[in-house]
Formats: structure tokens, sequence, C-alpha cells
């Protein structure tokens, strides 16, 4: 799920929406008022691990991957005018959500290939088969929403939402210490209280309604918590994931990513200015996955107004989701010609044997923040 999410989407800032596309508006908003830059950059990392694969990425030219790769496109275009996503019909699946640049407004992409504006400051999750997709309002309400049909129904307050990853149930964490549980089958929801001992933040939901409860956003990472989805007691606390010594998880790396297994969680490790993309195993209780992520590309630096320094967009990669094909990562870079112009975005995957990385979409510009199914 990883920024992106202003100037353009000054959205779940203002609404106070914590999850990881907010972080990434905030990350965003900070390197635009200090660069004076237009673009806009995106956070959703996520990552952490030991074991299985540890093999570094290949470098080169970015290859081109043949249509639906993870689902996706080899391309896509914003639309210049998209229709409004229809409330009378059901359009299909969702393979993409996608922030534009220049509107400031959301759109969502089909798995026939249409694209439809959503009405609202934000995407904020799109579940795992596409088929429901939860959006923040200018009002802030947030709406969930059956593209497969015309159902959708106002959710309570909250932070964030997060999908289990066999799309039956959603999770709407609130702010007064509790979680609203929807099932997707019957539209029943229940309140679950949380306890308010750290870290009391829900990150993700299991196929079963369990929870996971990780850090709050830019707090020390301090381990997970596994709670009962019926009474929000605390089933299982992991303190300690078995990273190296010397490695960590820094605050702003954000929350934990639940895989389609039910049973991996990713989140970001590092050790001094190298990181990794780990993952835990819930079922087995040790790290099973690793993949060297690569290192930062530095940013374009240049004089600026009254005796600064103007910096270029920087070259990253945020965590977006986890494909069955592995993890998808957020390509930002500066463009070839311009280092102190945003280039065009990728979309690549880590593949899941290897370890190397593959492009597997384009993101025209202006598009610069996607929220992936999952």
């Amino acid at each position: 799920m990883t920024g992106l999410r202003d100037v353009l989407v000054e959205v779940a800032e203002d609404a106070r929406e914590y999850d990881v596309t907010d972080r990434a508006v905030r990350v965003v908003r900070r390197r635009q008022l200090a660069t004076r830059l237009v673009p806009v950059a995106a956070a959703l990392l996520v990552v952490a691990g030991l074991v299985a694969v540890a093999v570094p990425f290949g470098r080169g030219a970015e290859p081109e991957s043949p249509p639906g790769a993870a689902g996706l496109p080899g391309r896509i275009v914003p639309e210049q005018s998209p229709p409004l996503l229809p409330e009378d019909r059901g359009v299909g699946r969702a393979t993409l959500a996608y922030l534009n640049g220049d509107t400031s407004a959301w759109a969502v992409l089909t798995a026939d290939g249409h694209q439809y504006r959503v009405d609202g400051l934000q995407v904020q999750a799109i579940s795992a088969d596409g088929r429901w997709l939860v959006t923040l309002r200018t009002d802030q309400t947030r709406v969930l929403r059956d593209l497969a049909g015309t159902g959708r129904q106002e959710l309570p307050p909250g932070e964030g939402a997060h999908f289990s990853p066999d799309s039956g149930k959603l999770v709407v964490p609130a702010r007064s210490g509790s979680a609203t549980i929807v099932d997707l089958a019957t539209a029943a929801r229940t309140t679950v209280p949380l306890d308010p001992a750290p870290p009391n933040r829900v990150c993700a939901i299991r196929n079963s309604g369990n929870l996971v409860l990780c850090q709050a956003p830019g707090s020390p990472f301090n381990g997970l918590r596994l709670a009962d989805g019926a009474t929000g007691h605390i089933a299982r606390d992991i303190a300690d994931l078995g990273l190296p010594r010397g490695e960590t998880v820094p605050a702003e790396s954000g929350s934990v990513t639940l895989g389609p297994d039910d049973r991996t969680v990713y989140l970001t490790a590092t050790q001094g200015e190298h990181r990794s993309l780990v993952g835990y195993d819930l079922g087995e209780g040790r790290l099973t996955v690793r993949y060297p992520l690569p290192d930062k590309g530095p940013a374009a630096e240049r004089p600026g107004a009254n005796g600064g320094v103007e910096y270029g967009p920087p070259d990253e990669r945020y965590l977006l989701g986890i494909d069955a094909d592995g993890p998808l990562l957020l390509h930002l870079a500066p463009s070839r010609s311009d280092p102190f112009s945003v280039g065009t975005a990728a979309i690549e995957v880590i593949a899941r044997d290897t370890g190397a990385l593959t492009t597997v979409t384009l993101l025209a510009r202006p598009i610069r923040l996607a929220v992936y199914p999952g």
C-alpha cells in the first residue's frame, strides 16, 4: 500500500487520516515547501525480514513488461476528462487507482481498461479482488462502494481502512481506541475495543477477522501485537522480529502490510544507508523473506532563492502492494533530460524466487501516486 499521498492531496492531512497514503502526502508537502518544486512524491513504504532470498537487484535500463503483468497494462496514461464513477451501475474490477497531479483528482482504472473519476478527496483502499473501493469525500465522509454493482454505505469516522487478503472483511480503525469491522458478504458491522497500550494502531485485518496492531506513524517501531477480532483481547505479543544486530525499522518506514498468504507481514528494515524489504511469518514466528532494496539516488542541487539550495526530485522506491508475483514498488525518479523535473513513474515487481527487479507498468506524468488492490 506507498507517497504522493499535496498541494495535490491536502486531503488526508486535513482529514487527519493517518495511513501510509497520508504520511506520503505529508512527506511530499515538506519536500515541496523545502525545494519549491512542483512534483509530488509518495511514500507507501513497508518492509522487513531475514532468510530465503537475498539477491541484489539488477541495474541498467528498465525493461518494458508485456501487458497483464500483475494485472496491470504496460503503460497507464491519465485521461484528460474521465467520466465520473457511475452510481447506477457496476463497472467491474478495479486494477489500480491513481492521483492526477495536474487536476488533483483521483481516478480508478478497471480491468476492461476504462478510467473513472472518483468523487472525493482520496482513494484509501481497494480490496484484493478489485471489487470494493473505499474513498474519503470532501465532507470527510468515508464511503464503501461495490464496483460490481451499485451497493454503497457510509463508514464510521476513523483512521484509514484495511481489507483482509481474501476481500471478505474491512476494518476501519477509530481514533477512540476501537475499530469497526465490516463483513462484506452480509454488510454486518461490529465494533471492537482495543487495548490502549502501544502498539495499538490497526494496520491489517486477517481473513479470520483478527487484527494486526503496529506502531503509530512517526513512532519508533516497538513490535507487533495480534488481537482477537471479536473481543479485541491481545492474543499474541511480538516484541522482537529477530532482525540482525544493527538492523532497525525506522519510524518513518510506515506501517505493516499483510501479504496475500494471510500470514506474512512486510515492512522496511534499514542498516546504515541500506534498506531491505523483509517479511515476518506470523505462523512460523520468524523472518522468512528478505529483498535488498536499491539505494536512494541523490537529488540534484542548485543555488536557490535567498542563498538557499534548491533540490530536484530524488530517485526513490516505495512499497505499493504485495502481488501474487511478488512485492510491487512504486519507482519515482527525476527526468533523464532535466534532473530538476519529475520523470515518468514506474511500477516494478520483485521476483519472489530471485529478487530480480522488473518494470511492470510505466505511469505517464502527471501520475505520482497510486493505490493497488489489497
